[in-house]
């Protein structure tokens, strides 16, 4: 399973933080300026931002604040959290299954803590994620994202091709994308979405991914978006 893409905060740079994170196979990018901050979430989307207390009160990180929290949930920590004894933890501290719901108005005082917080939501948003529905005549058809091959732009609509059929939503990819919030869904071009569960080959030179013996495009702009998503070897 896919781990959380996350955007880690700091006031200073201390590089424990990141390795603590990624070493558990989350995807992280670190920022140390409010510019920064803006940028990589626009950028990368994250799902969750780590957002460090110490920053709350500063009013060049307050008015950060009010756009990531409207845009992704915060998930504050306090310094604590990066102390040297908190940051190592044995298999049997992270190994509970009964997590409590995450109360993001609590600040995490332990690297055990936040990562119980942020296995709870994981936990949670993959549940949440797993299917959907859209309206077919008189009925609310349910879909489930790991069929879905693909999304192409047809006209006012976008059509979701399946293994057996396709459904045609009146919805942008990007509002789709925004819908099914699975980092298994890339934008490959203004016209295509891609469940990358589903590809069985990328063409670097002829610039395709291939899926169910179909080719379909990737253009230069979102060539380097397919190719952080995917797991290189």
């Amino acid at each position: 399973m896919q781990k959380l893409k996350l955007l880690l905060i700091q006031n200073d740079s201390r590089p424990a933080e990141e390795m603590m994170l990624s070493e558990r196979g989350y995807d992280v990018a670190t920022v140390t300026t409010p510019e920064d901050a803006i940028i990589s979430a626009l950028e990368i989307d994250p799902e969750a931002v780590i957002w460090p207390e110490e920053c709350s009160g500063m009013s060049q990180w307050d008015r950060v604040k009010k756009v990531l929290e409207s845009r992704k949930p915060l998930i504050p920590v306090t310094k604590r959290v990066w102390d040297k004894n908190s940051a190592v933890l044995d298999k049997e501290d992270f190994s509970r299954s009964n997590y409590e719901a995450i109360d993001l108005d609590h600040p995490m005082t332990s690297s055990s803590e936040l990562l119980e917080c942020l296995e709870d939501f994981q936990n949670r948003k993959n549940a949440a994620d797993v299917h959907f529905y859209t309206k077919v005549g008189n009925k609310l058809k349910r879909i489930q994202l790991k069929e879905i091959r693909y999304i192409q732009v047809e006209g006012k609509y976008s059509a979701i091709q399946l293994e057996s059929r396709q459904y045609h939503v009146k919805a942008s990819l990007k509002d789709l994308l925004s819908v099914l919030a699975s980092p298994d869904f890339v934008r490959v071009s203004r016209n295509f979405v891609v469940n990358l569960e589903r590809i069985s080959h990328i063409d670097v030179y002829q610039s395709t991914v291939h899926i169910a013996g179909q080719d379909i495009p990737v253009s230069r702009t979102y060539k380097e978006n397919l190719m952080k998503n995917v797991r290189l070897l």
